[in-house]
C-alpha cells in the first residue's frame, strides 16, 4: 500500500497541471445567460473571441484563461468543431468550446 501511495504522489508531482477542458454549454428555456469559463491548457494564457466559427476568422478580443464569458448558442463550424456564440469584453465573437468550461446560469 505504501508503495501504491508514493507512486501514485510521484504522479501527481511528476505530470503537468492542465485545465478541465470540453464542452460547458447548455441551453435553458428560462433565457437566462449561461457563462463559462476561459479553458486554456497554459496557465496564464488566452483564449481567442473570433468574428466567426472558424480558426480562419479574425481574432476581435482574446479573454485570459480562467475569465467567464457569455454564451448564447452554438453551432459546428467548417473545421468540424463546435464553436460557441459568446459575448466577452463587451463583444460578440466565437469561441471553441472545448476551450471553454464551468458553465453557469445567471443569479447561480
Amino acid at each position: 500500500m505504501k508503495i501504491l501511495t508514493a507512486t501514485a504522489l510521484l504522479f501527481a508531482i511528476a505530470l503537468p497541471a492542465t485545465a478541465q477542458v470540453g464542452p460547458a454549454y447548455s441551453d435553458r428555456a428560462s433565457g437566462n445567460l449561461v457563462h463559462g469559463q476561459a479553458c486554456t491548457s497554459e496557465k496564464g494564457s488566452s483564449l481567442s473571441i473570433r468574428s466567426g466559427p472558424g480558426k480562419n476568422y479574425r481574432v476581435i478580443t482574446q479573454v485570459r484563461d480562467g475569465n467567464y464569458i457569455g454564451l448564447r448558442g452554438s453551432q459546428y463550424g467548417r473545421d468540424g468543431f463546435r464553436w460557441f456564440r459568446v459575448d466577452a469584453d463587451g463583444r460578440q465573437g466565437w469561441s471553441r468550446a472545448d476551450y471553454v468550461c464551468g458553465a453557469r446560469g445567471d443569479g447561480e
